[in-house]
């Protein structure tokens, strides 16, 4: 009995399992196909060995798997995309994605949708709805049988807000050495929803307002970028720069006020100089009009049976309740026959703000410095994972994988707020939507998944 698998899945699991009969292109009459369509999904299931926490792949899911099942929702998906080309020069491209949303269903989702005019050799321009790619991997994150892992390193590519813009691109390519270079400027609008505040302090607890974040519309953030990138027979280095500039429309529970108004109210008594600062804070928990910005390097190698991957990204925000923080990852791997065995290093962590602390230099209550530090601590993301898998390639368009995840949060720590809770208390963190107080922050996740494409 598998908990937690929802009935909205069912299409999505039919759906997969039909793929293997289709052809793997329909085509029209002529030699030379103008129409083609293909596909790719992936079915697995995540147990959670964690006390009471629960794992998501990335912002963009609501709830996480526990160790109360096995949790099919995480990596499961299906992807169908149509190809059109009515001439050399020009092409149609749309995808569509059935995956676990935001609002907690399966409710296909257009994830591209563009013209692509090549005019040449050397450019490319695409118009409409296209993919995210500031790193390596991440416009195809959801195409499972593409990438080695079960799923990307969840410190690196979970933090991301978006999988596609609605917008264009140019990109620009010339030889360089054996390998080419190539150019790519993009701007567009964000389309997509993620959890804000994504860790809920659970009922075994204290009372928290804090309980069942926000989900937060990015409708009308503007997305401008630049990538480079070289590739030669055996090496690929990427860089990306990603600014933001947020523009965030909020749906709150009906039950759960903003941070900002809980602040006004625990600032009755505050001091001219502890509301100057609690009314600054307020201000900086608005991300509408603030700048967040992605800076990213990456490198891949592979050579025969070894493949090699590794990046950092640094991210700053004007947004208080999202700090700056630095990731990365190494993963290493070497094939054998048909089987891969790898192991992935990743990591996050993100710079505490001094706000708390300002407030006790000012002589403010204990009480509203503490509620002060928890509520920006929800942003925080501070963690490292070791992940040991397999991959193993049975058939021509599909792999089974089996990943094995210990992941260590730091932002639990023995009282770390001795007013609000005097026991031992784990402080929220952005990447695990729910957390007992009592939680130690270690976490053993079992992984499998059937990744294919037709």
């Amino acid at each position: 009995m598998f908990k937690n698998a929802r009935a909205s899945i069912a299409p999505l699991l039919l759906a997969s399992l039909l793929a293997f009969s289709l052809p793997l292109h329909a085509e029209s009459e002529e030699t030379e196909p103008q129409v083609r369509f293909s596909g790719f999904g992936s079915l697995g299931f995540v147990h959670n060995h964690g006390d009471g926490s629960a794992f998501i792949r990335d912002l963009t899911q609501p709830d996480g798997a526990t160790n109360k099942g096995l949790f099919w929702e995480i990596d499961s998906r299906v992807g169908v995309q149509a190809n059109y080309k009515p001439t050399e020069n020009l092409e149609a491209i749309a995808q569509v994605i059935s995956r676990y949303r935001i609002d907690n269903t399966f409710r296909p989702e257009l994830t591209w949708g563009f013209l692509k005019y090549t005019p040449n050799d050397f450019v490319d321009l695409r118009a409409g709805r296209i993919g995210y790619d500031i790193f390596i991997g991440a416009d195809s994150r959801d195409v499972g049988y593409s990438y080695l892992w079960v799923r990307p390193p969840v410190e690196f590519y979970g933090q991301l807000f978006n999988s596609y813009i609605d917008g264009g691109d140019v990109a620009m390519r010339l030889p360089l050495g054996e390998g080419s270079a190539r150019a790519k400027l993009y701007s567009g609008i964000v389309r997509q929803q993620f959890a804000s505040n994504h860790s809920q302090v659970k009922a075994t607890g204290p009372s928290s307002p804090f309980v069942n974040g926000p989900i937060a519309n990015l409708a009308g953030s503007r997305m401008n970028g630049l990538v480079l990138d070289y590739q030669d027979t055996h090496w690929t280095f990427k860089l990306g720069r990603t600014d933001m500039l947020m523009r965030v429309d909020f749906q709150f529970d009906h039950t759960q006020p903003s941070i900002a108004s809980i602040l006004a109210v625990m600032a009755g008594g505050a001091s001219p100089a502890q509301t100057s600062v609690l009314n600054s804070i307020a201000d900086g928990t608005e991300p509408t009009g603030k700048h967040v910005i992605f800076s990213s390097v990456g490198m891949a190698y592979e050579n025969g049976p070894l493949q090699i991957q590794a990046a950092a990204n640094h991210f700053t925000s004007g947004f208080e309740a999202f700090p700056p923080s630095n990731s990365g990852f190494v993963s290493a791997a070497y094939r054998i026959g048909k089987f891969t065995p790898y192991a992935v290093i990743s990591a996050i962590k993100s710079k505490h703000s001094g706000r708390p602390d300002e407030l006790a230099s000012l002589g403010a209550n204990p009480f509203l410095v503490e509620l002060t530090r928890f509520a920006l601590g929800a942003g925080i993301r501070n963690q490292h994972t070791y992940s040991l898998g397999m991959r193993y390639d049975f058939a021509e368009h599909a792999a089974v994988k089996v990943q094995l995840d210990r992941t260590i949060n730091r932002t639990c720590s023995p009282l770390r707020y001795p007013i609000i809770n005097p026991a031992p208390a784990c402080a929220p963190s952005m990447l695990w939507p729910a957390v007992p107080l009592e939680w130690d922050g270690h976490a053993t996740v079992f992984s499998a998944v059937l990744d294919f494409t037709f």
